[in-house]
């Protein structure tokens, strides 16, 4: 009877809806912007690094992460330059698109993420960076770039998005291809 009892607990413990939602939300008010982000997963090894900047790359940057990835340590989740530019990435569900185009392919994800607050001091720097490459290889990840002043871009797997909003939420989707009334009823 006693192990009836430690079966259907077990049961009941794994049949429950487990979410790994990941969120984040800015608020810029009296001219400050604050960022917050919420990074769910099931990765047992979080990490948060200073890098310094360099000749090439002239901008100091934290970043948070979980996922080591090998020579390039670990894979940025989500950071802050020193000129207050903050990103997060998320993962979302895109359909993939045919694209043929021209844009540089992405071939080191973790040195063109770091690269960006290395390297740019505003989401229009992001901008000017990222319509360089080419987004696809991100298929499963939004992105959001914010910075001090409150603008924000959101990147997608083959779209940009750009705003001002004073408050801004984003989950695990892209908002360009989802509606805001499924937005505030996504799934865990």
């Amino acid at each position: 009877m006693k192990s009836v009892k430690i079966i259907i607990i077990v049961l009941l413990h794994l049949s429950g809806n487990i979410g790994n939602a990941c969120s984040m939300y800015k608020i810029t008010k009296n001219g400050k912007t604050f960022v917050g982000c919420n990074h769910d997963a099931w990765l047992t090894t979080p990490h948060i690094w200073f890098e310094i900047g360099s000749l090439n790359a002239p901008y100091g940057a934290a970043f948070t992460g979980a996922r080591y990835d090998g020579k390039n340590g670990y894979a940025p989740q989500s950071g802050m330059n020193e000129y207050g530019l903050v990103f997060s990435r998320l993962s979302s569900y895109h359909p993939e698109i045919k694209n043929l185009n021209n844009k540089l392919k992405i071939t080191n994800p973790t040195f063109y993420l770091k690269d960006i607050l290395h390297t740019c001091k505003t989401v229009e720097d992001v901008k000017k960076y990222i319509e360089k490459y080419d987004q696809s290889y991100f298929i499963e990840d939004v992105f959001i770039y914010i910075e001090k002043s409150g603008k924000y871009i959101v990147v997608e797997p083959y779209k940009i998005i750009e705003g001002n909003d004073a408050s801004y939420v984003l989950s695990d989707f892209c908002p360009s291809i989802t509606s805001k009334e499924d937005a505030k009823r996504l799934d865990r």
